[in-house]
């Protein structure tokens, strides 16, 4: 499977963002405190991404740390 540039893109600042935001969840005490901080500490958020779009993926993350399937 190949994707266009723009879609490269896209991936890419994505996987940026969320290695950076990887490193706030053992500072987080819950989902919640997770996405406050995430938000809080960066900038900018995947441009093609709303902040409905980011928290929800950032819920999920957490979700996942919690329940043990990112180690």
């Amino acid at each position: 499977m190949q994707f266009n540039q723009e879609t490269r893109k896209r991936v890419t600042d994505m996987h940026i963002f969320l290695h950076k935001a990887e490193r706030l969840l053992a500072e987080s005490a819950n989902g919640d405190e997770f996405v406050k901080k995430v938000f809080n500490t960066f900038e900018n958020k995947p441009q093609f991404l709303s902040n409905e779009e980011c928290e929800e993926l950032l819920l999920e993350v957490w979700k996942a740390h919690v329940e043990g399937r990112l180690d």
